[in-house]
Parts: C-alpha cells; structure tokens; sequence
C-alpha cells in the first residue's frame, strides 16, 4: 500500500474516531443526571475525548464502565418493572372506587391489560406513566368523585371542630381537678392530635366524665333535698308538738280560771252570808289560799311549758340556719358551675356557650325595640404557623395577650367570646356599623403593633375581621353566617383588615 492510501486511510479514520467522539460526548450530556452512581465516569469520559482526544485512555476507562453499565441497566430495568407494578396497583385502587364513572373504568381496565415494561428499552415505561396520569386526572375530575372529596373536607373540618369543642368542654373540669389521670390522657391526646376512631373513644370518655360528674351533682341535691325534708318534718313533728301542748294548756288554764271563779264566788258568797268578822276573815284567808296555790301551779306549769317551747323554737331555729347555710352553698356551688361551664378557661372570656346565651338576649332586645345590633368574626392570621414554629404553650399564651387586648378596646356594653381555636365573636349592642368598624378597626391596630417576643424574635401577630349589622329580616343564623363570609373575604383579599361589605 502507498504512503499516499496509508495517510488517506489514517485521516478518514480520524474524521470517523473525531464523529465517534463528538456522539460519545453529547451520549454523556444526554445521561448526565440520570444515574448519579455513573456520572462521575462519565464526565472523565467526556474530558478525555475532548479537545485533544486520550483515546487510550478512554479505551481503558469505558472497558472498567462497561460492567457498571451492565449492572445499572439491570438495576434500572428492575425499577422501571416496580414503578409499572406500582402503577398498576393504584391505578386498580381507583378503579375500585364507585365515584369512578364507567367508561373512565373501561379505559383504566383496558390500559390495565397491555401495561407491561419493555426489557430492551430503558425509557419504556415513559408513555405507560403518561398514559396512566392522564387516567389519574380524568378519575379525579370525575364529578362524584369531587363531592366524595368534598365530603372528606367537610368531615374533617367537623372532626377539628368537635376537637375544638371537647377542649372547651374539659377546659373547667381539668381546672378543677387537674390530677385526675384520665383527664390529663384526654387532654394531652386532644393537644396532639387524634385520628376519627381516638375522636369518637374520646367523645366516649368525656360522656363518661361528664355522666359521673352530674350523678356526682345529683347525689349532692339528692342529700340536700333528703336534709331539707328530714329537717321540715322534725319541724312539722315540732309545730304539732306545740299545737297539742297550747290545747293541753288552754284546758288547764280554763279549768284553773274555773277554780279562780269558784273562789271568788265563795268569797262573794261568805259577804254575803257571813254574820261575823271573824267568820269572813276565815272564810277569805281559806279562798285566798285556794286561789294562791292555783295561781302558783298555773305559773310552774307555764314556766314549764314556756321553756318547753323556748328549747323547741331554738332547735327549730338551729336547724333552719344549718339548711340555710347548706342551701347557700349549693347555691354559690351552682354560681360557680355555671359561671365555669359559660368560661373559656384559656382566655377567661367567655365561651361559646354564654355567646349564644348573650346573642339571644341581644337580638330579641334589637327586634322588639328597634335598635341597632352588629356583631363580628375575629381570626388570628397564620396562627397555626406560631404553634407550628414555636410551640403551643406560646400560642397559648398569643391567645390570652390578643383576647385581652379584644376586651379592652370594646365598649363596656359590647360583649366578646373565645369562638374556638384562634377565633373570637363579639356582639356590639346599640351601635351602627361605622361604630362598630370604627371599634374593630382600633382593635385590629393595636394588635398589629403589639411587641411580641417568640424565642428571641420580634413577631407581628394580625387579625382578619368580618362584621355584618343585624338587619330586622336576619335570623341570629343568617347574621353569623354573614360576618363569616366577610371574614372569609378578608382572608382572601390579604388579611390583617376588617370586613363590612360584601366583595
């Protein structure tokens, strides 16, 4: 062969060594991030065919990544069989569901049949997992499907607020009794947080509770009403006593005013008949004497029977005043239960219970004389990210500063309640809406500047407020519903602001 076909033959295969390196290069670019085990190599793959080409070394570098390559591609076939098996099984899963309409079933049913993974094609699973998202979507925006989801919202919004409410419930007998073991296990569950069967064990537990603690109460009015009847009838045995004793007496003092009777027509007798002095003297002395000794077993009787009566009127007395005191203080007991029942232990406001009591009364007062009513929706913006970032003791302790803050920019006529969680309700009597928004809107400024202090950090803690005016075709319903919404609304249109009007 020529010098001259030698190096033509040697340039084409540089030009084809050149191409072979340029493919190999961009092959690298293409792989690059798709296993992370191999890109290292891959790199010094590329370095050494760049510029001025070490095919040697290349040569050796890809024989030591060909065994790698071999054992990867096993290993990606495998996942890529896993991912289409994972897929298939959720996919089954939805196709369970009765929310999902037929024919999206007949197209999940047949893409079912045909999936399968390609074993020469490591990218093969590509269009099944396409395929099998869109069958995912379309599942999804099946219409029934939605009001399933919708349902679930629903049903855990009612599960965070029958949490809310057991902790409002517990707040005053966990007050009360604060060793009890079976309150704090309900307290400390309810704070963490429970799944919908702990809820319901839960519910059952506090039914319990609740049950004993009014048994409990009902035994303490059983003994008090058994006091007070055993005390009346003593009383009434008593008063029956003295009635037959004043019969017994009036009788003896009728008999002994017979006697003084007797006597003294004796004695008018003895002037009469007497013919001597002497004779009447004696015969008077004699009556006196009768009349004297009468007179003195009347008064000992009397004296009897007068301190008879004063030892009968005492005990009376006595007992009247123990079931005075006993009765007072189941009074104050029931004050006091009442007054725990009605508070939210938290905020010392009062709690939803005395809202709806407050609300009642305003609304029947607004209706029969024509007065203006407002009422308004409190939330605390973001609070869930304070218990989230710093704990719930310091959410505790946001809530107690803000309802005090609440309270102390109201009118001393305005009522305001601790709703639940981070919300609060306020019920704002003879006060138009500008007074009302006037009011509210101080409130919402003082709390935004208050300086809180959360582990070293300076935080701005805000509230979103909704307030409607009770108008006189509103129900207490219709009017709490309306504040919502503006709450809502406010929230929506970037919190931190007081709503009164309908967006």
């Amino acid at each position: 062969m020529s010098d001259n076909s030698a190096n033509q033959q040697l340039t084409t295969a540089r030009q084809h060594l050149d191409k072979l390196s340029n493919f190999i290069t961009n092959l690298v670019d293409f792989l690059h991030g798709a296993n992370p085990n191999i890109d290292a190599e891959l790199n010094q793959i590329k370095k050494l065919l760049s510029g001025t080409p070490d095919y040697f070394s290349a040569a050796e570098l890809s024989v030591k990544l060909k065994s790698q390559l071999i054992k990867e591609s096993q290993y990606l076939r495998q996942q890529n069989l896993d991912t289409l098996a994972e897929i298939k099984v959720s996919l089954q899963k939805i196709n369970d569901l009765d929310a999902v309409n037929p024919s999206t079933k007949r197209e999940i049913s047949t893409f079912l049949e045909s999936l399968g993974a390609s074993g020469d094609n490591i990218a093969s699973p590509v269009k099944q997992i396409e395929q099998a998202l869109r069958l995912f979507r379309k599942a999804l925006s099946n219409s029934a499907l939605e009001r399933s989801q919708n349902a679930l919202a629903t049903q855990q919004d009612m599960h965070a607020r029958i949490t809310q409410e057991l902790k409002e419930l517990l707040s005053p007998y966990s007050a009360k009794q604060a060793e009890d073991d079976v309150l704090l296990e309900l307290k400390e569950k309810l704070e963490v947080g429970l799944d919908h069967d702990e809820l319901l064990e839960c519910c059952l537990a506090m039914i319990r509770f609740v049950m004993k603690d009014v048994v409990k109460e009902a035994s303490s009015a059983n003994r008090l009403i058994h006091d007070v009847h055993k005390s009346i009838s003593k009383i009434n045995v008593g008063i029956k006593t003295t009635i037959e004793k004043s019969k017994s007496r009036m009788q003896k003092r009728s008999v002994h005013n017979n006697d003084l009777r007797e006597q003294i027509s004796a004695i008018e007798t003895a002037l009469t008949d007497s013919q001597k002095i002497e004779d009447l003297r004696l015969q008077t002395h004699e009556c006196l004497g009768k009349m004297q000794s009468s007179m003195s077993a009347s008064e000992s009787d009397e004296k009897a029977e007068q301190t008879k009566m004063m030892a009968l009127l005492e005990s009376m007395q006595k007992r009247l005043t123990e079931l005075e005191s006993n009765a007072e203080n189941y009074k104050q007991r029931l004050i006091e239960q009442r007054l725990n029942a009605m508070t939210d232990m938290l905020t010392q406001l009062p709690n939803r219970l005395a809202y709806e009591e407050k609300m009642a009364s305003a609304f029947a007062k607004a209706k029969l004389t024509g007065s203006k009513l407002c009422m308004a929706i409190f939330d605390i913006d973001h609070f869930k990210d304070v218990n989230d970032k710093y704990g719930h003791s310091v959410g505790d302790k946001t809530l107690k500063i803000i309802a005090t803050q609440i309270k102390k920019n109201l009118n001393s006529s305005d009522f305001v309640a601790r709703w639940g969680g981070e919300e609060f309700v306020a019920v704002m009597p003879d006060s138009d809406l500008q007074q009302s928004f006037d009011r509210l809107e101080n409130i919402r400024e003082a709390i935004a500047k208050l300086p809180f202090m959360f582990k070293g950090t300076r935080v701005t803690v805000t509230m979103s407020i909704g307030l409607t005016d009770v108008l006189e075709h509103d129900s207490i319903e219709s009017a709490f519903e309306q504040s919502d919404k503006r709450l809502y609304q406010a929230k929506q249109n970037g919190r931190n602001q007081t709503q009164f009007e309908d967006l």
